[in-house]
């Protein structure tokens, strides 16, 4: 640590760093950018000269040598996860691991052993869930405004048209499931307050049989349900919607900038809460907190297990 700030390092050149994480990690008042390191040193030396990250190193292995990095980030690609978090962890850095975490509930339970063996915090990149609008939405169920909760609804699409995408290409760990479907059944499960009883799901396929499509029906206790539909075929968009026995709301791209709306009677009644706070900030924020205090994160690495649980239970529906 130097001055109370995590000294971070980087494991990839991706774009979810370039775009997001990056100006984040530089903007968290208790956090330094130290380090990035790439398979392609050109890379590395482009992402530190437009970001004036102080050092570069041509292997993940360099960087994790590095006794002044205390953290590291992880953006590779989905089937890569396990084997960094695990190296990482071994070498005494706190781990950040993109979403979703892992492929399977056996590598995400293997991650976390490690990490807790090394005494290592290590939090899945949600960033979503560190959004004051989602605290702001758990208030508003909690309070009884709506009722109790009946059905809850989440639409996430995007346009994946390259078919050199890594997003498409299952040898990486590929699919909408994981990727943008990831988000769906965390959000759904943290609304629930629980965890499904049963799964349904369909999925389309690609030529390359990675799921582009696929629509879930998820069960509760008491009779609640909920439905998510994700697709890498369609123009861009993010909704959700909960139906209580008292109102609805609605949160537009909930994740991404949430707003939340409140309905009754057929008529829109407020608008409850709008805040513009940047949630990858929030999110470097809050681990590196964590990591500074000793305080476990608030997204737990049961969460990542429970939330990976009920993934596998839909990638066995649409894979029979």
């Amino acid at each position: 640590m130097d001055n109370g700030r995590v000294r971070w390092g980087i494991l990839g050149a991706a774009w979810i760093a370039k775009e997001r994480m990056i100006p984040a990690i530089k903007a968290a008042l208790n956090s330094q950018l130290l380090a990035i390191a790439s398979r392609s040193e050109e890379k590395a030396r482009e992402f530190a000269n437009t970001y004036s990250i102080p050092r570069t190193y041509k292997s993940y292995e360099e960087l994790l040598k590095d006794p002044d990095i205390d953290a590291v980030y992880i953006p590779l690609p989905n089937h890569l996860h396990k084997e960094w978090t695990i190296r990482a962890a071994e070498a005494g850095k706190h781990v950040l691991c993109e979403k979703p975490a892992a492929l399977t509930v056996q590598e995400i339970e293997e991650m976390v052993s490690a990490c807790r063996k090394n005494k290592v915090v290590f939090m899945e990149a949600f960033a979503f869930r560190h959004h004051p609008e989602w605290r702001r939405l758990r208030e508003v169920i909690d309070s009884g405004q709506i009722g109790e909760v009946r059905n809850v609804q989440i639409r996430f699409s995007i346009s994946v048209n390259n078919k050199d995408d890594i997003r498409l290409n299952p040898s990486l760990g590929g699919g909408v499931l994981y990727d943008i479907g990831s988000y769906c059944v965390n959000g759904i499960r943290y609304i629930m307050g629980d965890e499904p009883l049963d799964v349904q799901a369909f999925a389309d396929f690609d030529v390359n049989k990675v799921d582009v499509s696929v629509v879930s029906s998820i069960r509760f206790s008491r009779g609640r349900l909920a439905q998510f539909a994700c697709t890498f075929q369609s123009d861009y968009n993010q909704s959700l919607e909960i139906t209580g026995t008292e109102g609805i709301i609605k949160m537009n791209f909930p994740f991404r900038h949430p707003q939340i709306t409140i309905q009754k009677n057929g008529k829109q009644e407020t608008e409850v809460y709008k805040n513009p706070e940047n949630s990858y900030i929030s999110q470097v924020e809050h681990i590196a907190n964590c990591i500074l205090t000793g305080k476990p994160p608030s997204y737990s690495p049961e969460e990542s297990i429970a939330n990976l649980k009920v993934i596998q239970s839909i990638n066995d529906c649409i894979k029979r």
